[in-house]
């Protein structure tokens, strides 16, 4: 298959153009980049279009620091052609952000993994699928900068230029197994995870690891250090985590220093970008002495308590049981184990046996119906099965009556 250079689209009317080129396409490669390791708040710098074209395969660069990408839309959302993504999280966020948010949407790494390949990443794949190797020097490349010099210009298609056959390859030996909707289930629910809200709505300072084990006062500290954090990731634009480290911001919460001389007795307090902001370290400290704890609405996101140890038992003993049922029918089906039950729904499971659901049939039926990601093939083929590893009795205890 011919491939004609990419077209650098910067300009609206090109934008017009190259959009009515991929709208006749049977399928779009999607890929976007940003400048996350660069800036405060990630932008988004490019999104990179491959469709088939005549017998060739046409690549499209819209730089999205030149020309809004919110025409790309009708393309990219459920009405466009399929699209076709390598780990598809990040791109679906960046561009829903942008105004163009994505639908009907396949994911070659679900589909890689669900295959059972052992490296999954995109460069991976291309070579052991197709024997094709690409260059990801630049995978961490700051694309803000302009111009794109004709190496960026290439790195850029590269990415978008082989999916299509990749995702063809994939969808041949997942025909061959049979799990196609499995597949599909898969790279719904991520595409729905990646658009909805985060999984831990938790801010920033309390899910920073050790946060939990401060005192009242330590942790007030912590929550003042990285607001002023963040104020300077801003000022600079720069990533936080590029101007102080969240281990750092533990440390100085743990030891709460009252000079400046403290502050560099922490090592990365006050080294590199962090050494401008010790007064700010400093004032975060001694507000949150002042405050003595975080605001009352956040103390309950410090409370840990810990589970019965008949629910942990009852925990253990369901994620044995589910784990042994999975594998062992993936190996009866030659198949991946995630192809039979994806860990997410493995773990919605358990939370339902927990829940006290198994006393009730119908309950316990519903609401595996309900878990997200199981889909209506594997609920005609396991939904039984299921239903019979939940209401299993736990240990020590008599199985459930049934109603």
């Amino acid at each position: 298959m011919s491939q004609s250079p990419p077209v650098l689209v910067e300009r609206d009317d090109d934008l017009a153009r190259l959009i009515e080129r991929a709208a006749r396409a049977d399928a779009l490669a999607v890929d976007v980049e940003a400048n996350g390791l660069f800036a405060y708040r990630a932008r988004l710098c490019t999104v990179q279009l491959a469709f088939r074209e005549g017998d060739g395969i046409a690549v499209g660069i819209v730089d999205a620091l030149r020309v809004p990408v919110a025409p790309l839309a009708p393309l990219l959302g459920a009405a466009g052609p399929p699209k076709v993504l390598h780990d598809l999280t990040f791109d679906a966020r960046m561009l829903a952000e942008a105004g163009a948010p994505l639908a009907a949407a396949r994911d070659t790494s679900v589909a890689a993994r669900m295959l059972g390949s052992a490296a999954t990443g995109l460069a991976a794949l291309l070579q052991s699928e197709l024997g094709v190797k690409v260059d990801k020097q630049l995978q961490q490349h700051d694309w803000a900068r302009r111009p794109l010099a004709s190496a960026e210009v290439r790195y850029l298609a590269d990415d978008v230029l082989h999916l299509l056959q990749l995702d063809a390859r994939l969808a041949e030996r997942s025909r061959a197994l049979g799990i196609e909707d499995e597949i599909v289930e898969e790279c719904a629910y991520k595409l729905a995870t990646a658009l909805g809200p985060p999984r831990d709505p938790r801010p920033a300072y309390a899910r920073i690891k050790g946060a939990q084990a401060l005192d009242p006062e330590g942790r007030a500290i912590l929550r003042r250090l990285a607001a002023a954090r963040d104020a300077a990731a801003e000022a600079e634009d720069q990533p936080a985590f590029k101007v102080v480290g969240s281990e750092v911001l533990l440390e100085l919460a743990q030891r709460r220093p009252a000079h400046a001389d403290g502050v560099r007795a922490v090592r990365g307090a006050a080294a590199g970008r962090a050494g401008s902001w010790v007064a700010a370290w400093l004032g975060a400290i001694e507000q949150g002495r002042r405050d003595g704890d975080v605001p009352e609405e956040e103390r309950e996101l410090f409370v840990q308590a810990r589970p019965p140890r008949k629910e942990v038992a009852v925990r253990r003993a369901m994620e044995t049981r589910i784990t042994a049922w999975r594998r062992a029918e993936a190996k009866a089906r030659k198949v991946d184990e995630q192809v039979v039950l994806p860990g997410h729904c493995a773990q919605d499971l358990v939370e339902i046996a927990l829940a006290g659901a198994h006393v009730d049939g119908a309950a316990v039926a519903a609401a595996i119906a309900r878990i997200p990601g199981l889909g209506a093939r594997r609920l005609a083929r396991y939904g039984g099965a299921l239903a019979a590893l939940v209401t299993a009795a736990p240990p020590g205890e008599p199985p459930a009556a049934a109603t």
